[in-house]
């Protein structure tokens, strides 16, 4: 048993020498030899956690859209907030992610054409997640008589796809928090809400 803690330690030493140096020289200037180096470990080490550098790329990405969801269910849980309130913290914390740390380069690059295959990854991981909290919020809406839908769950599913549309349809970082705006408030009347969400 011991030997899986010191796998699991040795893992997360990789992991975390991945993301500083990241965010150090990009992720296109990154090469393996670079992330080994920073670990203090030998090459061949990294291939006994990983197979390729996109395999590390996905273990720091995940560790991203962890504190993403984290933030998320931080901020969907917060007492007195009403549904709508929700929302727009959910969308708050889509617009912000270029400013967790190590996240800007990480995201950028798994929108990028080429890196779909993994960017796809992500969504399978982050997916399940995100569907259980919205509809927590989609439902609580409905309670509160400010949404008017007849699914939780189809609505739950509308709600993340409208999010997704965004950063499917090329939108560059920089303008994300603009069209995330946007969509949300599109998805608001969608739902049924009356009234311009602030």
């Amino acid at each position: 048993m011991p030997r899986a803690v010191d796998r699991d330690a040795r893992r997360a030493v990789l992991v975390a020498a991945a993301a500083t140096t990241f965010a150090e020289r990009g992720l296109a200037d990154t090469a393996v030899s670079d992330i080994v180096r920073a670990a203090g470990v030998a090459q061949g080490t990294f291939y006994l956690y990983f197979q390729s550098k996109d395999d590390v790329v996905l273990a720091v990405a995940e560790q991203v859209a962890d504190t993403m969801v984290e933030s998320i269910e931080q901020a969907v849980t917060a007492p007195g907030r009403t549904a709508v309130e929700k929302l727009l913290a959910l969308r708050d914390v889509f617009s912000n992610a270029g400013t967790i740390e190590q996240a800007s380069d990480l995201v950028e690059n798994l929108h990028l054409p080429g890196n779909r295959a993994l960017h796809d990854r992500l969504a399978d991981h982050l997916t399940p997640r995100l569907v259980a909290i919205v509809e927590d919020v989609v439902a609580q809406g409905v309670a509160e008589g400010a949404f008017d839908v007849p699914d939780v769950r189809a609505a739950a599913w509308f709600v993340l796809g409208g999010l997704r549309s965004v950063e499917l349809s090329g939108v560059p970082l920089a303008e994300m928090p603009t069209a995330l705006a946007t969509v949300t408030e599109l998805t608001l009347r969608a739902l049924g809400h009356e009234g311009r969400p602030t």
